[in-house]
């Protein structure tokens, strides 16, 4: 009776012509017989009983976004759209269902529709459907008419808590008060908002993950309920979480290590035992272990064992890279042209809690020799530097300048800044084309610098600050000019913005100056200032511009430049590859007075690849009236 019964109920509800598919097919009325009249029936059918499927077409009226949703998710929907994609294809019958198949859908699309509409916080619809008369050579016309209504909304929201959250509470203990806290100000429906059931999926989730992360990683929950008045288009929803005990941190224990110490990891914890747990700690320490460039795979956790809770233990599991790697490279920079290097690193040299890189660089331009002694970390992530370097460079102007450089200093980390003090000593000579002595100095200086990241990127910012920020006091002897003290101060701020339309905005400004009693007093000229080259002032080579002095260009003791950039996705389907529109300007002198700025300007490209920006672009020096190519990879703080 199943049959019969659908297509009276879809004519009773005017779901269906009074005239509309009144035959039923063969296999429907046989089913409607008793067994002994089956076999006649079916013998004695009319012949338009077996007419074709019927060729039919759906029509949805509603709100865009309902319309989307419903055209997505309904039954009756989805197989219409399969059906125009196989007719696209040119398949036979490719639109072909059965009648009785085709009402049972048309009966199941109000409630269908219903369900998903309640899902989007509309709980008083009103849902029309109707289908057209069958015409020879026409189609049918099956219309779902949707009138949402208003939607619903919270009116009140009752939270209460169970287990050790509880007692807490009880208590008046300032951090679990501070946790309920959030946990109301962070509900993803506060009272007055539209209720819709994924948004209440959500908000329960986000809570329970919330207490997780705060102390509570057994957190569950005792029931949660919305009651929906849909007269009144409210929502009245209440929650009981169980907390479950509340965890402390315990002894950490560490697998893996062969060769390096203990310490380089246990110094690097950013909590301390019997601290209550939080989850942000736990990736905090990962990433910083991760950081140390002395294990190629880093895994830390906590036992969740109740019965531990007070001194939960922390693994720490790590497998050690390679004590030594050695690296050749051949390259080129429109900076520094072609150039060959040779690194070698050893991660516990000398059998002690120290990393060494030397790194050799043959360069047309810039060659050198560098060692970096860096201690694994000591608590308060501290770490000492001391550094050596032999130095040559060659200018624009074939004046060659050659230096030696050693520095003694410690690093303090942090999550966004950075404090490194140093001792320094540089000697620098700046020599002529013409093989004229232009620059004997040496010096002695201390320096405290900082740098800010402040980013939503380490390697691909798009959103954020970053600066860098030195000052520095120091004593020069000179052989040909005056000594003395002087000082030295250096700052660069940059700038990520993201924009409307896709756009992506970095600005930068720069900005030094060394002072001292006088003119004369000599500095060694790598403490001095120049600019130019890809990430200073494109359009110019690399630090070639600076101040003329007997025939060889040195550094200035004032300098400034700024640069602004827009960037936009060629196509949106790749938006890792970009275009770059920019404008940089800058200038060195003795000082601020005397700086010319210099203006270049261009366009590029970028590709964001997963070390980093790849930028490649064409800028026009408008003193210099040329155009030139630069190609860097990578940021600079």
């Amino acid at each position: 009776m199943t049959a019969r019964f659908l297509v009276l109920s879809c004519v009773a509800w005017g779901l269906l012509p009074s005239g509309a598919w009144a035959q039923q097919d063969v296999q429907d009325k046989a089913a409607l017989l008793p067994p002994e009249a089956a076999a006649s029936a079916a013998a004695q059918a009319p012949r338009q009983a077996r007419r074709p499927p019927p060729v039919w077409k759906l029509d949805i009226e509603a709100p865009r976004d309902l319309d989307k949703l419903l055209s997505t998710y309904l039954d009756l929907a989805r197989y219409h759209e399969e059906a125009e994609s196989e007719a696209e294809k040119g398949t036979a019958n490719a639109n072909a269902i059965r009648r009785s198949e085709l009402r049972r859908l048309v009966a199941a699309a109000p409630d269908q529709a219903r369900g998903l509409l309640e899902a989007q916080g509309y709980f008083a619809p009103q849902i029309h459907t109707s289908v057209s008369e069958e015409v020879v050579g026409q189609p049918l016309v099956i219309k779902l008419v949707v009138q949402p209504g208003p939607r619903t909304r919270v009116s009140r929201v009752q939270m209460v808590f169970e287990g050790a959250l509880d007692t807490a509470l009880s208590k008046e203990e300032a951090e679990a008060k501070e946790l309920v806290a959030d946990l109301e100000s962070e509900w993803a429906l506060p009272a007055g908002s539209i209720f819709t059931q994924p948004t209440w999926s959500a908000a329960k989730n986000g809570m329970l993950a919330q207490m997780r992360a705060e102390g509570y990683p057994l957190a569950t929950w005792s029931g949660t309920s919305a009651t929906v008045d849909a007269q009144q288009k409210t929502a009245a929803l209440f929650v009981v979480a169980d907390s479950g005990p509340v965890f402390h941190f315990g002894d950490i224990a560490i697998e893996g290590l062969k060769v390096q110490p203990a310490s380089a990891i246990l110094n690097l914890a950013p909590f301390a035992k019997g601290q209550v747990y939080r989850e942000q700690s736990l990736l905090d320490f990962q990433e910083r272990v991760q950081k140390l460039n002395l294990f190629d795979s880093v895994f830390i956790n906590m036992d969740p064992d109740p019965a531990k809770a007070d001194g939960a233990p922390v693994t720490v599991q790590v497998h050690e890279l390679p004590l030594q790697q050695a690296t050749v490279g051949v390259g080129a920079s429109s900076d520094t042209g072609p150039r060959i290097s040779v690194e070698h690193l050893h991660r516990h040299v000398f059998n002690q809690a120290w990393q060494a890189k030397t790194k050799l660089q043959l360069a047309k331009v810039d060659s050198s020799l560098q060692v970096d002694l860096t201690s694994h970390p000591n608590p308060g992530r501290k770490r000492w530097l001391v550094s050596g370097q032999l130095a040559r460079e060659t200018d624009s102007t074939d004046s060659v300048t050659t230096s030696e450089r050693f520095r003694f200093g410690q690093l303090r980390e942090g999550e966004r800044l950075e404090l490194t003090r140093y001792v320094e000593y540089q000697s620098a000579r700046v020599n002529a084309n013409t093989g004229v002595k232009v620059s004997d100095a040496t010096a002695v200086s201390f320096t405290q610098q900082y740098a800010w990241r402040d980013v939503d990127s380490q390697v691909l910012p798009t959103k954020g600050i970053t600066a860098l920020a030195s000052a520095g006091l120091g004593h020069s002897f000179a052989t040909s000019e005056s000594s003395g003290l002087f000082s030295r101060l250096y700052g660069r701020l940059t700038w990520y913005r993201p924009l409307p339309w896709g756009w992506d905005a970095t600005t930068r400004v720069e900005g030094g100056r060394v002072l001292s009693r006088g003119e004369s007093v000599s500095v060694p000229d790598p403490l001095l200032f120049r600019a130019g080259g890809d990430e200073s002032v494109r359009g110019y080579g690399y630090r070639s511009i600076g101040v003329t002095r007997d025939g060889a260009l040195v550094g200035g003791r004032a300098m400034t430049t700024l640069s602004g950039e827009l960037a936009h996705p060629f196509l949106k389907k790749y938006p890792s590859i970009l275009g770059a529109v920019f404008f940089d300007a800058g200038g060195v002198g003795d000082q601020f007075a005397d700086i010319k700025m210099q203006r270049g300007y261009g366009a590029g490209i970028r590709w964001r690849s997963p070390v980093g920006p790849l930028k490649i672009d064409l800028a026009y020096g408008e003193q210099q009236k040329s155009f030139r190519v630069h190609f860097s990879v990578g940021i600079t703080l």
